[in-house]
């Protein structure tokens, strides 16, 4: 015989049919008595704990919250910021600590650079990765607007100020994502005008170079409607993946500029999460408008799962998965979080594609515009009520 745990949480299929791949939210014994299985059939369970959730800072703004990001890993109180008041920020705990101001419309989305500033300018070389010890040091980080323009800046620990280092204004359209790849070396940005361009990082940090003759690497057209996400993969070097409007994930060789393959999808993508698996192949995340995640892997063509639960638009996915955690290692953790236009923020177990494991509807007082993984089961999240909202997820095994 076996006893449900308290408050826990069990995958359970029949070996007879393997039909029942769901989650088990009530008594085995209900469970099993509803779907008429006989208790002769041998079962298959795993088991997940149940969730918690501890709450953290409140951050206001002065508008919609579009992005948020924690540059140091286990840190959710150290985290930037980009709004639709044109302005990007840092905040230490609940106190903002700068404001960056440069853009003409609202800012969609920022991302940080991986090797802290105060190390030496020849980054094409690997640096080590930023760590919560860290917390201190300068961060440069870049940002993608509705104006058409990307960005980038440093935040000076010293002086708390942020200084604008850079502008690109390659774009037609509003550009919607911006990405920095893991070594530090290319910035990529995916846009309206249904373009992804990749530049060299010493090109965007340029600030005498005209921003409308700063050339990038790579303009890769594939899209056939606006793109809305943009995510080097962790582990593969020059590997990029892109999506949007026309739901298809495209695979790019972003140094060479070379289309590796298409992801199948029919539904558009607002976002995108990497994660490895394997040193050669990753699992995505992508939120969709269909309401539902879909879940990639890199070496079949299609969605390998469905993930059914939000009411409304999928803006955000992240997985709870960070490199500096991990050591470079692939992730053994099957937790991702997602934010929705439902105003609720969900974390997910892989394996249950039915059910997430936690609906946090009580952080935000409307729609949610972004989430992401600041480590050691952290999240933070932004949205609409133009908050910045965090909490830590722990597993209750009482």
């Amino acid at each position: 015989m076996i006893r449900r745990p308290p408050r826990s949480t069990l995958s359970s299929s029949s070996a007879a049919s393997d039909v029942y791949k769901r989650q088990v939210m009530t008594t085995l014994d209900k469970f099993m008595r509803r779907r008429g299985l006989s208790t002769e059939e041998i079962m298959h369970i795993e088991y997940t704990p149940a969730l918690q959730a501890k709450e953290g800072n409140k951050l206001p703004h002065d508008d919609w919250v579009a992005s948020v990001r924690a540059p140091f890993n286990g840190d959710a109180n150290f985290l930037i910021t980009g709004s639709y008041d044109n302005c990007v920020r840092v905040w230490s705990g609940e106190e903002c600590l700068a404001v960056g101001a440069g853009h003409s419309e609202a800012v969609k989305e920022v991302a940080f650079h991986p090797v802290p500033v105060d190390m030496p300018s020849d980054i094409k070389k690997a640096g080590k990765k930023r760590s919560q010890s860290e917390v201190g040091s300068n961060v440069a980080f870049a940002s993608a607007s509705m104006d058409g323009s990307v960005r980038t800046w440093v935040y000076d620990a010293t002086t708390s100020k942020i200084k604008a280092t850079g502008v690109i204004r390659q774009n037609i359209g509003a550009v919607d994502s911006v990405t920095i790849s893991p070594d530090g070396r290319l910035l990529a940005c995916g846009s309206w005008d249904k373009t992804v361009k990749v530049f060299d990082w010493s090109v965007a940090i340029d600030t005498v170079a005209d921003p409308m003759k700063k050339q990038p690497i790579a303009s890769l057209t594939d899209h056939a409607r606006s793109v809305l996400s943009v995510r080097f993969s962790p582990s593969q070097r020059n590997v990029l993946y892109s999506t949007g409007l026309d739901g298809c994930v495209k695979i790019w060789d972003a140094q060479n500029a070379q289309l590796m393959g298409t992801l199948a999808g029919e539904h558009a993508v607002q976002s995108l999460s990497v994660k490895p698996v394997t040193n050669s192949a990753d699992y995505l995340l992508a939120g969709c408008t269909d309401n539902k995640i879909r879940m990639y892997d890199t070496r079949q063509k299609g969605a390998i799962k469905t993930f059914s639960g939000h009411r409304q638009w999928v803006y955000g996915v992240t997985w709870m998965w960070r490199e500096e955690e991990q050591g470079g290692a692939p992730a053994g953790e099957n937790l991702f979080a997602s934010a929705s236009e439902d105003a609720t923020v969900r974390v997910w177990d892989l394996r249950c594609v039915s059910a997430p494991l936690m609906v946090k509807d009580m952080l935000h007082t409307d729609g949610v515009l972004d989430v992401t993984y600041c480590g050691k089961n952290e999240v933070a999240s932004c949205g609409k009520d133009n908050r910045t909202k965090s909490f830590s997820v722990e597993k209750n095994f009482e």
